[in-house]
């Protein structure tokens, strides 16, 4: 990204793309545009398979499935897990509406949990006492950039006999004690959509699995069901291509393919991921550091040897006088900082409203929800920006504090 100063910016705001391609990447690009062979085949293309083995190091999984969006993961995750009619999952209502539309097209029932009032992220003692003889799945996410608290939440799903799926989207390279996020569950399912630290041209996706198993019948699934043949054929043209197969038993496979382009761009990218990480992380030190002295602000705690990686930069807004609304209306219109508010609970929204997921128990993620500002945030900010957006905070919350 150009370097931006002051002077170049009507409005602190984020960018459409958080992190651009470098030239080793947009080379990439011209590579797979002047060759032969744009989309996948079976078991997969040439490209996707390089990442996926490329991701797989990178992430010390068992394996993974490259696909073409987060969402498109999700929805192998729900197949994979069995969600059927008459089952319960856990899902934290403060996350994105594609954390949880996958897991409501399977039928089953979503109860809402709440987050942990310091982290923001799935709280463990919600999830406790939400299960029933009914619960088959949780669904972990790992929102902002922060792992969620994955070690007792495995330990409680171990407890029940539970599948955990891990929302990675926003959390690509983060860690607990050098472990990557992805690897603790049954699953995990991260976004290279075009506002994340790691993108994709934009989309691109990657299912991570822990049984090997669920790796073979995720690759049956993402090309509707194109298989090889497991017999010797006595003519391997009738009929041409591969077999088609159910990739699990009662379940319709799906188009969910990465293309050849997108992969080839996602196996540079990850190379330079923890640089990308290591930046967002730089950035958030300098911007946090500047706000000791208010502590109505109060930005996501990161537990001891968890290793953050600031996809955003969210806060809680404690006023003693004012209300949230108040600092982003002053913030937009005097200081030219665009904040702004997002992740409602999905169970105030019309979608979950009107399929029966309208009630939840969620005293924190409402706390949260009700007073939480959103700061412009993108990968290469430089420190000028960094510092005069706090600079500019700060006057507007001395501001607030004297009305």
């Amino acid at each position: 990204m150009e370097k931006q100063t002051k002077t170049d910016l009507e409005f602190i705001a984020m960018p459409a793309v958080q992190t651009l391609h470098n030239e080793q990447e947009i080379e990439a690009m011209l590579r797979i545009a002047r060759g032969k062979t744009y989309a996948m085949g079976i078991p997969g293309g040439p490209e996707g398979e390089k990442f996926e083995k490329a991701f797989i190091e990178k992430m010390e999984c068992v394996d993974a499935v490259s696909v073409n969006t987060c969402s498109s993961a999700l929805e192998l995750a729900a197949m994979l897990s069995g969600l059927s009619p008459g089952d319960e999952v856990i899902i934290p209502a403060h996350t994105f509406v594609a954390t949880a539309v996958p897991m409501g097209r399977t039928g089953a029932t979503i109860r809402w949990a709440d987050i942990d009032p310091d982290t923001r992220l799935l709280s463990v003692d919600s999830v406790r006492s939400l299960i029933t003889e009914r619960t088959r799945v949780i669904v972990a996410v790992h929102l902002y950039g922060l792992a969620a608290d994955m070690e007792s939440l495995m330990e409680l799903a171990n407890e029940h006999d539970l599948v955990v799926i891990e929302d990675c989207a926003q959390a690509n390279g983060a860690t607990i004690r050098g472990r990557c996020v992805g690897t603790f569950g049954d699953f995990g399912c991260f976004s290279f959509q075009g506002n994340k630290n790691m993108t994709t041209l934009g989309e691109g996706g990657m299912l991570t699995v822990r049984n090997p198993v669920h790796g073979t019948q995720a690759r049956r699934a993402r090309w509707m069901g194109n298989w090889m043949f497991e017999e010797q054929r006595e003519k391997d043209w009738v009929p041409a291509g591969g077999n088609l197969v159910q990739p699990v038993p009662s379940r319709w496979p799906m188009n969910t393919c990465m293309p050849e382009v997108i992969a080839a761009v996602g196996l540079e990218v990850l190379k330079r991921l923890d640089a990308i990480n290591a930046q967002r992380r730089h950035q958030a030190s300098r911007f946090i550091g500047q706000f000791s002295d208010y502590p109505e602000l109060s930005f996501q705690h990161v537990p001891e040897e968890h290793v953050h990686t600031y996809h955003l930069m969210t806060v809680r807004y404690d006023g003693q006088s004012h209300g949230r609304d108040d600092l982003i209306k002053l913030l937009r219109d005097t200081y030219q900082i665009k904040g702004f508010v997002q992740y409602w609970p999905l169970n105030r929204s019309e979608l979950f409203r009107n399929f029966g997921f309208g009630e939840a128990d969620i005293p924190e993620t409402d706390r949260f929800y009700d007073n939480m500002v959103s700061f412009p945030w993108w990968s290469g900010m430089s420190d000028e920006i960094i510092d005069e957006m706090g600079m500019r905070t700060r006057a507007a919350l001395d501001q607030l504090r004297n009305a």
